[in-house]
């Protein structure tokens, strides 16, 4: 029954991003990317968020500041489809999100359950909190800054995915 409650609850939710998107295609073929307004005289763009793969850098949480993992480290991804996959550098995750100008919507995540302590037991809790619901973008350069309505807030720098090479 909950995870029927559940999918209801995100089909109304995607129908909903979607009517709100739509209807304002003004024809070109640009996409627009949170914190890139192109006119503020920055030499830096900012990296697509869709696509790249972004490393956790510090959390801010709780009162407290955290930096990232070095080892595994704690990342995201979403691909063009919305598709999310991720670490929290303890725990895997995946789920989907809309990305829009200066927010991204994550519906709720699925992770795996293993046990965390200490800094690494924090950044999993925070990490996965803050990845729920809306949350604001700002983007500069290769540095994303995602920030959650209870005012806790993730730092991430872009980075290339992992070698797969022997």
């Amino acid at each position: 029954m909950v995870m029927r409650r559940l999918g209801t609850l995100a089909a109304v939710a995607g129908i909903a991003l979607l009517a709100a998107c739509g209807g304002n295609d003004s024809g070109d073929d640009t996409t627009a990317v949170p914190g890139d307004s192109g006119s503020d005289g920055s030499t830096e763009p900012a990296v697509p968020i869709v696509g790249s793969r972004w490393v956790l850098e510090e959390l801010q949480a709780t009162g407290a500041t955290v930096a990232g993992p070095s080892d595994p480290e704690a990342y995201f991804e979403i691909d063009e489809n919305g598709d999310v996959t991720g670490s929290t550098g303890c725990n895997g995750f995946s789920g989907s999100a809309e990305v829009g100008d200066s927010s991204i919507t994550f519906q709720p995540l699925i992770s795996t359950r293993r046990g965390c302590s200490g800094d690494l037991g924090q950044i999993d809790n925070s990490m996965l909190q803050v990845l729920s619901g809306e949350v604001t973008v700002e983007a500069s350069g290769d540095t994303l800054t995602l920030t959650n309505a209870d005012g806790n807030s993730l730092t991430m720098v872009m980075s290339d995915a992992p070698s797969t090479d022997l």
